[in-house]
């Protein structure tokens, strides 16, 4: 995944760093075979291509093999394992700060899932960043680290694993760039201000459609009526102010009462001219005995 490519790439080229990403692959995603020599990875190859960087400048003697997303590290692999504190993935052992940054980086490359819900029927859609996790061991580091970092993430329990997730975009924007995926989070940031145009103007749209269709459903109403009086020689049984009013929105059947308002040229507020019309409607329905 992009983001995760992002991650690896900052991850710093210093020793120190090194030996961190190092510690988390041995604890985490590697096979030992002391008997024949070998650490066998299973990983991605944006990270097996950092591994054989750091393997050539700790232990150039190793031998690297590398195949689908597998990478074997073969020979004298019982100093390097020494070296890099493969029984167990201690935080007490690194003090810098870009040690455990890197520590970080490494568990949430390996663990790690960032996804886009675009399904209306769950609970919520938007991103959700969420780390699935067994070892209770690599679960206590990355909740240490989290929040060491100042992330404050939620966890829950799905069959055997352990998840610590969030939905909140801000804190995963904020998270993705503490780990260096700076273009993911801005992509994300873009993501979501595009949608919230696209919604705002989907409600402009909605409240336009309702308000055309009331507009519409009243100057329907308002037709009949005055169509009634127009085709039974009554229009000089309503007075001016109504007989004007009348002929102006059977002129103008279609149009908005503010715009009917400006047709008539005439001072009048828009309740004005509503009370003016829904007088004709009541007169209407008087004269057919539906009042």
């Amino acid at each position: 995944m992009e983001w995760k490519q992002q991650i690896i790439k900052n991850i710093s080229n210093n020793d120190c760093c090194g030996h961190s990403f190092i510690s988390v692959l041995l604890n985490s995603c590697a096979i030992i075979d002391n008997a024949d020599h070998y650490i066998l990875f299973n990983i991605s190859n944006y990270i097996a291509d950092k591994v054989a960087d750091f393997v050539k400048r700790f232990s150039p003697t190793l031998e690297i093999l590398r195949w689908d997303n597998f990478l074997m590290l073969r020979g004298e692999i019982y100093e390097f394992l020494i070296d890099f504190n493969y029984e167990k993935l201690n935080l007490g052992s690194f003090d810098l700060e870009c040690d455990r940054l890197t520590i970080l980086k490494t568990l949430i490359v390996l663990y790690a899932n960032l996804y886009y819900n675009k399904d209306s029927n769950k609970n919520s859609t938007g991103y959700n960043f969420e780390i699935v996790i067994k070892n209770k061991e690599i679960f206590d580091v990355l909740t240490c680290l989290l929040k060491e970092f100042g992330f404050e993430l939620k966890t829950s329990k799905r069959q055997y694993n352990t998840i610590i997730y969030t939905k909140n975009s801000e804190l995963i924007c904020d998270l993705l760039v503490k780990l260096g995926a700076n273009h993911t989070a801005l992509e994300i940031q873009n993501n979501l201000a595009m949608r919230e145009v696209r919604n705002s103007a989907n409600r402009q749209n909605n409240c336009f459609g309702y308000n055309l269709d009331k507009t519409l459903n009243s100057s329907a109403e308002q037709m009949e009526a005055i169509n009634y009086f127009f085709a039974n020689d009554l229009l000089d049984n309503l007075d001016e102010n109504l007989k004007e009013v009348a002929l102006l929105r059977l002129a103008n059947p279609e149009v908005s009462l503010n715009d009917l308002k400006t047709l008539l040229g005439k001072p009048i507020s828009r309740a004005g001219l509503k009370y003016r019309l829904d007088k004709i409607i009541s007169t209407y329905k008087k004269l057919k005995g539906e009042n």
